[in-house]
């Protein structure tokens, strides 16, 4: 009797947790939901780095502005990217790198962007984690880089 209880908890429990996984696939694929506030924990912290654990929430009021970091070997040259409150995306300086939203997970960053003057224009998803993050600094690991490579930027 204890067996088919214990058995029968698992299988409800497992049922829960594929029901939540596919919930969270079509929040990211409904434009509505584009910024996904989970946890304002971090909003007292005032531009001290706060480390970030692929359990921990990020606080999106805080992505929230103009992000730039020198152009690689231009180092008077910005570039980078506007992430606004309604799920907007703009690219600054990227001429054929077109973002046009954002969505924020947990630690993770979804950009939605496409390539202008390239003939297949499809729309491509860079998925990056949150490293690091304050008022004024985001380290960003894009999941397709090298291990131990980040993007840095600096708040406008």
């Amino acid at each position: 009797m204890v067996r088919i209880t214990l058995i029968g908890f698992l299988l409800l429990a497992m049922a829960c947790n594929t029901s939540r996984k596919e919930e969270a696939k079509e929040a990211l694929q409904d434009d509505s939901t584009l910024v996904n506030i989970a946890d304002s924990s971090n909003a007292g912290i005032t531009d001290s780095i706060v480390a970030v654990a692929d359990t921990l929430h990020i606080d999106a009021a805080k992505l929230i502005g103009k992000w730039m970091q020198p152009v690689a070997g231009l180092d008077k040259e910005m570039q980078g990217f506007q992430l606004k409150k309604n799920g907007i995306a703009r690219s600054i300086n990227m001429y054929t790198l077109v973002y046009e939203k954002w969505a924020l997970t947990h630690d993770t960053l979804l950009l939605w962007n496409h390539s202008e003057g390239v003939k297949d224009t499809s729309t491509i998803v860079d998925t990056t984690i949150i490293k690091a993050l304050s008022d004024t600094s985001l380290i960003l690991f894009p999941i397709k880089a090298a291990e131990g490579y980040v993007e840095r930027y600096r708040k406008q």
